[in-house]
């Protein structure tokens, strides 16, 4: 009976996982279109900064690109790696669009300092692994 029971329960467990791993390339999928869409824009956005000089509209949205494409690079290799820089590339967002007091800057430092400890000495990355 208790046999039964745990390879009824390793079905479910897997039906699980798939669906998971079926939802997540549906999100992966999302946001391949959602960044074609914004990438299709940039040819006006150049235009629009010609004209207007709105530069630091036209870098969030760059960063928005560069951040939509670490978060699918995230989804599709589930490692620490893909984690972080997508961590870093939304705090180094913030500090560069957002013109922000000092003390936040100064925060917004800290914790990509913090990133850049975490990935150095809590976890060995994936590059590291093929340099040794």
């Amino acid at each position: 009976m208790k046999q039964y029971v745990k390879g009824k329960a390793s079905k479910v467990q897997g039906f699980i996982f798939s669906t998971a791993m079926l939802l997540e390339l549906l999100v992966a999928l999302i946001v391949i279109i959602a960044l074609i869409i914004m990438l299709i824009n940039v040819p006006r956005e150049l235009l629009t900064l010609i004209e207007t000089m709105e530069f630091n509209n036209f870098l969030k949205n760059m960063f928005d690109i560069i951040i939509g494409i670490e978060l699918l690079k995230m989804l599709c290799r589930h490692d620490l790696d893909s984690v972080v820089e997508v961590l870093l590339f939304s705090v180094a967002r913030e500090m560069v669009i957002e013109h922000m007091p000092i003390y936040f800057t100064l925060i917004g430092i800290i914790s990509i300092s913090v990133l850049f400890l975490i990935r150095k000495y809590l976890f060995v990355s994936a590059l590291d692994k093929d340099e040794h």
